[in-house]
């Protein structure tokens, strides 16, 4: 999953770009399970439409998928599956038994023992395709060797909250999760180590021009004043932006566009015609007739939608 890009000119501001993204996509974690397995053990969270992840904290297990052979996972490794791909953590190399998977840990431990965290990576999927998009189907970050060292405590930390959980844990490990998530990313992004989305916010060309996109949706993002942005030719920019982000720059905005009219209308109650202004439409009309042919569904029911799951009453 590597990429070339140049030296990114300012960390600091290329992390910021991060930080709007993950806002934007609605990111967040939540931990469902911390405990010990030992004998015969698998655990499948495939099929969530989101993103399951598994830190192996004590001990040692095996990453089945659909067409790789098996893969060791040692103590301090977190694997996850941006894509919702088909998996498999078991006990051995071998094939699991049907009837042993997802069973609870058993109640007397005889024998080596496994310790794993498990939960899932949210994110809005429709906002975050782009970014899920440009990882791997499989990751298998090493979190206990992190290069960085804030890293590393703060994996140290969430694996130590989740096995010795206090007033408070549940909420500590999901954010716990959240940050270990974010300084990997950072980390493979001053690697230069992701494409996709994520190498072009690190690319010191494409990466401001990406942070005027989601900063500013509401403003004439034309071809011409990216292109000035990232200091490139019109043609240049444009070939550079569609094959790192995968759309083009008109696409992506567009994109943006609609994702963040969506964010304003789940988590606000201003009106169809501000939400309309703030993310760049002319009109309302315009917005309306936008919103329906990306998410077949006008914008007044979809908010309608979202907050119906909110207060638990829809489905």
């Amino acid at each position: 999953m590597s990429v070339s890009v140049e030296n990114v000119s300012d960390p600091a501001e290329a992390q910021d770009r991060l930080s709007d993204l993950l806002r934007r996509v609605a990111f967040g974690a939540q931990v469902f399970f911390s405990g010990e397995y030992c004998g015969r053990w698998a655990v499948d969270t495939s099929g969530s439409r989101q993103v399951p992840f598994h830190l192996v904290s004590e001990g040692e297990g095996w990453l089945h998928g659909e067409s790789a052979q098996p893969q060791p996972l040692q103590a301090g490794e977190l694997v996850l599956f941006p894509g919702d791909a088909p998996h498999l953590l078991a006990a051995s190399p071998e094939t699991p038994d049907p009837a042993h998977i997802n069973q609870g840990p058993p109640a007397q431990m005889h024998g080596p023992t496994t310790r794993l965290v498990c939960g899932y990576f949210e994110f809005d999927r429709r906002a975050a395709a782009p970014l899920l998009d440009s990882l791997p189907a499989v990751m298998v970050l090493q979190v206990a060797q992190a290069a960085s060292a804030d890293a590393r405590q703060l994996a140290a930390l969430w694996m130590r909250e989740a096995a010795e959980p206090g007033p408070g844990s549940t909420l500590a490990v999901d954010r716990l999760a959240e940050l270990v998530f974010v300084h990997m990313l950072r980390g493979e992004m001053a690697a230069g180590a992701l494409s996709g989305l994520l190498g072009a916010l690190a690319d010191p060309r494409l990466g401001p021009a990406l942070a005027q996109i989601h900063s500013a949706p509401e403003q004439g993002l034309s071809v011409p004043k990216l292109a000035a942005l990232a200091a490139m030719s019109e043609s240049a920019f444009a070939a550079r932006f569609r094959d790192q982000v995968g759309m083009a720059p008109g696409q992506y905005v567009k994109h943006w566009r609609i994702q963040s009219a969506a964010a304003l209308l789940r988590d606000s109650d201003v009106s169809m015609a501000e939400v309309a202004q703030r993310v760049g439409y002319e009109s309302e009309a315009a917005f309306r007739k936008a919103f329906k042919a990306h998410f077949d569904i006008a914008p007044g029911r979809w908010r309608r939608s979202q907050t119906q799951r909110v207060d638990g009453s829809g489905e």
